[in-house]
């Protein structure tokens, strides 16, 4: 009769085949519910008003509202832009 190979697995291995089951199990969770929630966050952001393209006279109003050019130049570079349209 042929008896267990070195005296089978013991109270250790299954002890550590249960939580390599666990920790697969709980990897697979973990690896679904990320490739589930990333698109509907990536979207969520693409929508905000801050992803916008601006225009040339938004960005020349923003510069003007800063402090950064004075009246003159605004004037000047926003009949420049008028132009160019």
């Amino acid at each position: 009769m042929m008896g267990n190979y070195a005296g089978g697995m013991g109270g250790f291995g299954w002890i550590l085949m249960g939580l390599l089951s666990v920790t697969l199990i709980v990897a697979i969770v973990w690896m679904v519910v990320g490739m589930v929630t990333q698109p509907r966050q990536a979207s969520a952001t693409a929508a905000t008003p801050e992803s916008r393209i601006d225009t040339p006279a938004d960005i020349l109003k923003r510069r003007l509202a800063r402090g950064e050019i004075d009246t003159a130049t605004y004037e000047d570079l926003s009949s420049t832009i008028d132009n160019v349209r």
